[in-house]
């Protein structure tokens, strides 16, 4: 009898600990730093990346203002499972996430909510509209929420210009705070037909920015979108711009 009562403790200690897991783990996650646990040394990792948990999937986000991709996970007592990979979660709580895989790395997040209300990532750059400006970074960004991540939406909807030669493209813009696309400004361009076609395309996205948030409160935020090509080795006849 004793040893039945043990025995249920334990399970429902188990199930306790399963789901407070599961609802400690849904939000948004920013990597602050990462060690390497293997014998022989790597290039460092200095990608930005960003993993929020919901309940039916992993967006995973290498740019602060929109995902890259979807995974899957899930969660085992202290197993954080991710895809294929099995990683033993090390420290969980409202603001720090640390999981580590063996002899390969150990990660270090720290929660969007938490990072959004550290002042020192406040960079404010001036006034729109009678309102405080600030700077969009890796802890306090708008975020789009689009179906697909928002590169991929411009570059498919930018198509039908071809691109040959080196060219950079660059772009300011304003997340307002109720999360319009507002003031673009073209700050280097290609030709006049492309700049307007991406203005075009970023004015299209307006309805789908979620803004920018400091201690619970939206701010408006201004944003850069920038384009690099390089040289093509194929000629291309249709539509080039030089």
């Amino acid at each position: 009898m004793k040893r039945t009562l043990i025995f249920t403790l334990l399970f429902l200690l188990l199930i306790q600990t399963f789901a407070q897991n599961q609802k400690l783990i849904q939000r948004s996650w920013v990597k602050t730093s990462i060690e390497n646990l293997s014998a022989n040394p790597t290039d460092p990792d200095t990608l930005y990346t960003r993993y929020t948990f919901d309940k039916n999937s992993l967006k995973i986000s290498f740019y602060p203002g929109w995902d890259s991709y979807k995974q899957t996970w899930a969660v085992n007592d202290k197993e954080l499972v991710i895809g294929y990979d099995h990683y033993k979660i090390e420290t969980l709580n409202d603001s720090v996430l640390v999981f580590s895989l063996e002899g390969f790395r150990r990660f270090m997040f720290m929660a969007e909510e938490y990072l959004s209300r550290q002042e020192k990532y406040l960079v404010p750059v001036g006034e729109y509209n009678g309102k405080p400006i600030f700077k969009a970074n890796d802890y306090i960004t708008p975020r789009y929420s689009g179906k697909e991540s928002l590169r991929d939406y411009i570059q498919k909807n930018v198509g039908g210009y071809n691109i040959k030669k080196a060219s950079y493209f660059l772009a300011t813009f304003i997340i307002t705070g109720e999360g319009k696309v507002e003031n673009i400004k073209i700050v280097k361009g290609i030709t006049e037909g492309f700049d307007k076609e991406i203005i075009k395309q970023l004015l299209k996205t307006s309805k789908n920015w979620r803004p920018a948030y400091f201690a619970g409160k939206p701010i408006q935020t201004e944003m850069s979108y920038d384009i690099k090509y390089l040289d093509s080795f194929v000629p291309v006849n249709t539509g080039s711009l030089n």
